[in-house]
């Protein structure tokens, strides 16, 4: 597909397999038709047959309003146990930002990079293991917001890896929120994994982001249009003058989720970029920007 349909392909996507896709971006100079690739698994079970036709049907969908920006789906069938353990010799150690490094479980962190802060996954499969550009984006503008004792948001969670890279970094309270059921026994072995426990507190499923204090900083790790759904839900957990971190935006969705986020009083402070994807830094301002 081309960058562009992203956003509509990966909603898609994940209101069906959850948390069990990845992105595949090919380099700029490459010569290609489909720049961006999206994989989805479908897991074994009652479900798999409707969720494999619904999946297909809404991607042909996508195809067809797509004018060119979508291509055809394909169909691979692989063993699930093989899934589980053979993508495991891709992943390395990490080291992301300035002080953070991701280290699959099943490694030892290196030596090398002793001076480094661990953070430790597993994500049970190839997807949420923090490798994608996205996340390293947000980790890195992490690293730079938070300050210590500071109350996060990590919205859409995942594996876990920004609410524990936020603990880590001196946080004294982590608010992690997934809507996909499935993340939930990933993200708590993360987080009991890496120590976190006492300070990272799990709402998956979470229908709506509710919490007892307002947020310092809240970070995001989604796509475009989830965040200009939840523009609103942000401003509340939000203190002012607090930050906004929302990452997981192509170059093309830049300016929607600037324009959504401006009547609630977020103002662009800084953008950071790796190849189409962008990570938008808003300070809270107050009162909003008329």
């Amino acid at each position: 597909m081309r960058p562009e349909a992203l956003d509509d392909v990966s909603v898609a996507i994940q209101r069906l397999v959850g948390q069990a896709f990845a992105v595949e971006t090919r380099p700029r100079s490459e010569e290609s038709d489909w720049p961006v690739t999206a994989h989805a698994y479908v897991a074994p079970g009652e479900r798999q047959e409707t969720a494999r036709h619904e999946l297909l049907r809404a991607l042909d969908m996508l195809r067809i309003a797509g004018d060119g920006l979508v291509g055809a789906a394909t169909e691979t069938f692989i063993d699930a146990d093989a899934l589980r353990t053979s993508w495991r010799e891709y992943y390395g150690p990490l080291a992301v930002g300035r002080r953070l490094l991701i280290v699959p479980a099943w490694l030892d962190q290196p030596r090398e990079q002793h001076e480094r802060i661990p953070i430790l996954l597993d994500s049970a499969m190839a997807f949420g293991t923090g490798h994608h550009p996205t996340t390293q984006l947000a980790l890195a503008a992490l690293e730079d917001a938070l300050q210590p004792g500071d109350i996060v948001a990590d919205i859409g969670t995942g594996s876990g890896v920004l609410a524990i890279a936020a603990a880590k970094l001196g946080a004294s309270r982590v608010y992690a929120f997934d809507r996909d059921p499935e993340a939930g026994p990933t993200a708590a072995a993360n987080i009991r994994r890496n120590g976190e426990a006492d300070r990272i507190e799990l709402s998956i499923p979470s229908s709506t982001l509710v919490m007892p204090e307002p947020a310092a900083l809240v970070v995001a790790n989604i796509v475009a249009a989830v965040h200009v759904k939840l523009m609103p839900e942000y401003a509340e957990l939000v203190r002012p003058a607090g930050r906004l971190l929302l990452g997981g935006v192509i170059d093309a969705r830049v300016d929607e989720v600037v324009a959504a986020a401006q009547p609630f009083g977020f103002r662009v402070q800084a953008t950071a970029a790796d190849e189409e994807w962008r990570l938008l830094d808003f300070t809270k301002v107050s009162p909003p920007i008329q």
